[in-house]
């Protein structure tokens, strides 16, 4: 379902993608970033990486910003119905089997966002530098 809405709602409130700059550094005290590295090491980045590129330069990087933002979206929509699922069940008397699935949902859905999150903010970070540096 978050693969079907999260395109569409990946332009609403825009502001909610702007990066603060200590925000990276709290996801990798959380073990983003160790998350980050292992993924690159099974290659996962890699094909994730071929998947958003298509193109060189400037248009490439906004189309892969724009690819962190519908991941972002997506997986937050998929912690959302997570969340419910976890709800649903600590409602239902069921404590143990509601922190199992809120635990996995985390793993699934909260990491993939920080690592977005860390990803276009060294991108963004980097375009900024360049930006002013040349002036």
């Amino acid at each position: 379902m978050a693969l079907l809405t999260g395109p569409a709602l990946v332009d609403i409130a825009r502001y909610r993608y702007r990066v603060r700059p200590f925000e990276p550094r709290i996801y990798t005290l959380l073990g983003a970033e160790a998350l980050r590295r292992l993924l690159g090491l099974v290659g996962w980045n890699r094909i994730i990486k071929e998947m958003r590129q298509t193109e060189q330069g400037a248009t490439g990087i906004a189309r892969f910003l724009r690819g962190t933002e519908q991941s972002e979206t997506g997986h937050l929509l998929g912690f959302f119905a997570t969340a419910v699922l976890a709800i649903m069940a600590a409602a239902t008397s069921h404590p143990r089997g509601a922190a199992q699935i809120l635990l996995l949902g985390m793993i699934l859905h909260l990491y993939p966002v920080m690592i977005q999150r860390i990803t276009r903010f060294r991108i963004t970070s980097r375009r900024t530098n360049i930006n002013g540096s040349g002036r």
